[in-house]
């Protein structure tokens, strides 16, 4: 009887103990303008945010890209957008300046697990607009140190249980 209760004890336990999901939300606040053939960089920190390397799951970014307003035929522009390196995992290109939002893919992860950073470049491959504020949001997993006590708690319990019936048989 006493194993079944441990058992369930420790799976009840186990199944709790899984990570959390934390959100960390990055904005860098900007307001660029780039002509044809401009670019502008920057870099979203997570460091600065209690951000634990190696735990970011997934995310998403969003940039602001807005037209300057000026003439109809002025309105048709083309944006490069750059996530880490040129490879289109990440980044992508926008028409008719659309704001940008895209998923973290694997590469962009990988980079914010190793330093907490994500470099980014918006370029002007035509037309004339502004990069306003880009926001980072970035899933991460966060452990539950009161479960992994509880765990331990209830392990240490089961042993010591054990030990007091092996001692009086």
């Amino acid at each position: 009887m006493l194993k079944n209760i441990g058992l369930t004890l420790i799976g009840l336990v186990a199944s709790v103990s899984v990570a959390h999901a934390g959100l960390i939300v990055d904005t860098v606040e900007q307001n660029q303008y780039l002509s044809t053939w401009q670019s502008f960089s920057y870099t979203h920190d997570l460091n600065d945010n209690a951000f634990t390397l190696g735990t970011a799951v997934s995310g998403t970014l969003s940039i602001d890209i807005r037209d300057d307003s000026d003439q109809w035929w002025n309105s048709f522009e083309w944006t490069l957008v750059t996530v880490e390196d040129f490879d289109f995992d990440t980044g992508g290109v926008t028409f008719v300046a659309n704001d940008f939002n895209s998923e973290l893919e694997l590469q962009a992860l990988a980079s914010l697990n190793a330093d907490g950073m994500l470099d980014v470049t918006v370029t002007s491959l035509l037309g004339d607009f502004y990069v306003g504020n880009s926001v980072l949001s970035v899933i991460t997993e966060v452990p539950e140190p009161g479960t992994i006590a509880l765990v331990g708690a209830g392990l240490l319990g089961l042993f010591a249980a054990r030990r007091r019936r092996d001692a009086t048989a």
